[in-house]
């Protein structure tokens, strides 16, 4: 169940590498809808394809999920090599200071607790009799994922946002079945990302490490998206990561809020005490 935690906190990791393809007109990858943008490309030499793209891409980056609190319910099934189990997951996220997760498996019953904040992460075994609180640094999560993240990071990924493209560099682009194909490169991965008819949603997002030692990809699929204010919020969540082995994690969305009160935070006994 411990597994879970790290899966749950990076819901959006990602990847399996295709091999970019050579910059191509775009002129298809354009909806219909989008008239100003298929205006752009027929005006001649005024702006290309490639800073069309670039501008789509950047504009998705930038668009981030705006809230102060979120409550959510999910489903997760898990299989690894080794087995396969499923869980009901509640989260309590404050913006920028704490993610509280709640891990129920058979009958309800709960298995794992975890606190997040921006230094730490605190895990908590209701079952167990002894040794049932572990606090970590919040570097034990990056050991253990191998993936430099922060706070605000791990935020990101549960909110749904995107993450690490702030500052990626367009190397690539193309059609394929009316949905427009992207890749990226930054400091720290390569990505693959597949957008929607009118460019508003990723449906999937693949990394791949640029250091080839770690040997690690991994894709991540969203899908059955619903609006939220201005922003898209998607509810189910496929992610399969393979490294020395292969994991996949499926989550449904069954239940959310934004900027209501907390709804499953939990106390955390003090260093010394047990709960």
């Amino acid at each position: 169940m411990k597994k879970i935690i790290f899966f749950i906190v990076s819901l959006a990791l990602v990847a399996s590498c295709t091999t970019f393809k050579k910059v191509q007109v775009i002129k298809e990858a354009l909806s219909k809808k989008d008239t100003s943008s298929v205006q752009l490309i027929s005006e001649k030499s005024k702006v290309d394809s490639s800073s069309i793209v670039k501008n789509i891409v950047d504009k998705l980056a930038q668009t981030k999920i705006d809230f102060n609190t979120m409550n959510a319910r999910l489903k997760v099934d898990y299989e690894s090599a080794n087995n396969a189990d499923n869980y009901i997951v509640n989260l309590s996220l404050v913006k920028d200071s704490a993610i509280y997760i709640t891990i129920r498996g058979a009958m309800g019953v709960i298995g794992l607790k975890a606190l997040v904040n921006k230094d730490s992460v605190v895990l908590i075994y209701p079952l167990r009799k002894n040794k049932n609180i572990e606090r970590k640094s919040l570097s034990y999560l990056q050991e253990v994922l191998k993936i430099p993240f922060s706070f605000t990071t791990l935020q990101d990924l549960l909110i749904g946002n995107p993450i690490y493209m702030d500052k990626a560099k367009l190397v690539s682009y193309k059609v394929n079945n009316n949905k427009l194909e992207v890749g990226l490169i930054g400091d720290l991965f390569k990505y693959l990302i597949v957008l929607n008819e009118d460019h508003t949603k990723i449906l999937q997002l693949k990394l791949d490490d640029i250091d080839i030692t770690q040997h690690r990809t991994c894709a991540i699929s969203y899908s059955n998206h619903v609006t939220v204010n201005q922003y898209q919020f998607p509810l189910n969540r496929e992610l399969i990561i393979s490294a020395q082995s292969r994991l996949e994690l499926h989550m449904e969305v069954k239940e959310f809020n934004f900027n209501e009160p907390l709804k499953y935070t939990f106390g955390v006994p003090r260093p010394g005490k047990r709960k």
